[in-house]
């Protein structure tokens, strides 16, 4: 397809993460939505007609029979993320699938290996990717100014900020049932993500970590929600260049806050929040801000395509469009899963896994669409 062609969408749930696509969507003058579904039918009917979506499926099977359709948005509980994306890359659809990428290493696998055989674009929705920090910290690091890389921190960190048990979002958030974790899951996923992207993502090769569930929370809350996952996940993980990374995730700690993730190089260091970078010339040591504002500006007016990085979505349609080369966020992502569960699968064996020790142990958690 060419830059001016609108790229046809169809989009599969729209509960609240659905809604939120939608919305982005109907913004995009270089997209059509062309159908939405949904098991809720009532609620998939009032979503079509706010938006003027023409067509409402109560099946995703029958949404991907359209050959009209170019590309598919999958807004699903974990679960299901791997059945419906499998299910449109076999239908010839390109993909963008919400973090995170599933519920396990092994369905996440499947996803990637499926869009590989297929040919098919496969993309997961990673906001981190796309604020000014991170794109100014690869901008640094694409240019060699950091040198070889060798360390690499990823941080996240709510005082209390529980999903539910801290008064927002519905107890599936707390389910590992639903959700498979807590913290490295629902925050973790963007900044290792993140993180593996600016690094260029290696190949993990050794993972150790543990999680904790230690803050005294709401007694009524915690009985209704069946609170069972960690409010604070912590890891460290070797990758086959030398590299390494650690991780500090929290969904509430008795702290005012953790730092920033960053990225430590021979010849300069970067802090991602607020914005620094660092290196030394001589006897000298700088301390540098940037002007962020003005950097987007000079991608929007130089550079002329920062509107294609502007977000995950409008990447998404820019890639598509073959406006720009696609950021890999789904290999990214593969990877994140297997140091997230193999975080798990550490605290579990009381000791440091391998890559290998994760596949083997993965489990797939799938469910049908």
């Amino acid at each position: 397809m060419t830059s001016s062609d609108r790229v046809r969408v169809g989009v599969i749930g729209v509960g609240q993460i659905g809604k939120h696509h939608i919305d982005n969507y109907a913004k995009m003058p270089n997209v059509e939505i062309v159908a939405v579904a949904d098991i809720n039918q009532a609620e998939a009917q009032r979503v079509a007609a706010a938006y003027g979506i023409p067509h409402v499926y109560a099946s995703a099977h029958d949404l991907l029979a359209r050959e009209d359709i170019q590309a598919v948005d999958v807004c699903l509980h974990n679960n299901y993320h791997m059945p419906a994306t499998v299910a449109a890359l076999e239908a010839g659809k390109d993909v963008f699938c919400e973090k995170p990428m599933a519920r396990a290493y092994v369905d996440a696998l499947k996803m990637w290996e499926t869009a590989q055989r297929t040919g098919r674009k496969l993309a997961i929705q990673f906001v981190t990717m796309f604020n000014s920090a991170a794109k100014a910290a690869k901008y640094l690091i694409d240019a060699g100014h950091l040198g070889r890389l060798y360390h690499v921190r990823s941080v996240g960190h709510r005082r209390r900020g529980r999903p539910f048990v801290d008064g927002y979002g519905s107890p599936t958030f707390v389910q590992k049932e639903h959700s498979a974790g807590g913290a490295l899951y629902d925050m973790g996923v963007y900044h290792i993500a993140t993180a593996l992207w600016l690094t260029g993502n290696p190949r993990v090769t050794r993972i150790t970590g543990r999680t904790y569930q230690e803050i005294e929370m709401d007694a009524r809350r915690r009985e209704i929600s069946g609170y069972n996952v960690e409010e604070l996940g912590v890891g460290f993980v070797h990758f086959e260049n030398g590299l390494t990374m650690d991780i500090i995730e929290a969904w509430a700690a008795h702290m005012d806050n953790l730092g920033s993730s960053l990225i430590l190089g021979d010849k300069g260091g970067v802090r991602l929040d607020p914005f620094g970078y660092f290196f030394s010339l001589g006897h000298l040591d700088f301390d540098a801000t940037a002007n962020l504002s003005a950097f987007e500006w000079r991608l929007h007016n130089v550079a002329e395509e920062g509107d294609a990085y502007d977000s995950p979505q409008q990447h998404w349609i820019a890639a598509l469009q073959g406006r720009v080369p696609l950021i890999p966020s789904a290999e990214c992502a593969l990877n994140t899963m297997l140091i997230s569960e193999g975080i798990y699968l550490s605290e579990r064996l009381g000791r440091e896994v391998t890559a290998e020790e994760v596949l083997a142990h993965s489990v797939s958690t799938a469910r049908p669409i």
